[in-house]
């Protein structure tokens, strides 16, 4: 049988092996409530640095978006501009090679031609011959082609040439001049020329 001091030395012994457990028991729960919460706090700091990176991300792509889309816009602008330029540059030195033309007998010639068409086509009563101011003296040759009751008049708008009829009472309006012609060769010019912009 054991002593009081052997019992005791054992009963000490059995609570402080308890205690013991307890403390390594208490240590381990600790730890894996630190490391637990470790792992949170980090996935928290991931979880948030993963939004702001991708706020940033879509702030810069909204950013770049927006500036490829204003540079575009100007770009596209600018060559609106130049292919305007070049429209406007190409159609003066036409207009300066008509108003030449218009100086030659080549040019009196097609007078003569559009006013015998225009003749047969309004040989009306009350019908208006216009001319370019230029051109007027060429009237008492045009009018043969247009009969009697006809009258010429110089008209401020023809400025390359040709001519225009006009007969009121029937509603009629022919218009042979230059500038109609040179006109209806700008959407021609637009979508042959190779100017498009897409």
């Amino acid at each position: 049988m054991a002593t009081i001091e052997e019992r005791f030395e054992m009963i000490q012994k059995s609570v402080l092996d308890q205690a013991e457990a307890e403390a390594q028991k208490l240590r381990d729960e600790a730890k894996e409530f630190k490391d637990t919460a470790m792992k949170k706090a980090e996935a928290d700091v991931l979880q948030e640095l993963y939004s702001r990176i991708q706020d940033e991300i879509t702030e810069i792509h909204t950013t770049a978006t927006r500036s490829v889309s204003q540079k575009e816009s100007k770009e596209r602008q600018d060559l609106l501009l130049r292919r305007e330029e070049i429209t406007r540059t190409v159609f003066d030195q036409v207009k300066r090679r008509l108003l030449d033309f218009t100086k030659t007998p080549a040019y009196v010639d097609l007078m003569k031609e559009i006013a015998k068409e225009l003749g047969t086509r309004c040989p009306m009563e009350g019908t208006i011959v216009m001319l370019r101011r230029e051109d007027y003296h060429l009237a008492a040759k045009l009018g043969e082609y247009f009969g009697k009751n006809v009258r010429i008049l110089a008209d401020e708008a023809i400025r390359l040439g040709g001519i225009k009829v006009m007969n009121q009472s029937s509603g009629l309006f022919l218009d042979e001049t230059l500038d109609s012609r040179l006109e209806d060769q700008k959407p021609w010019f637009c979508s042959h020329s190779g100017l498009t912009i897409t």
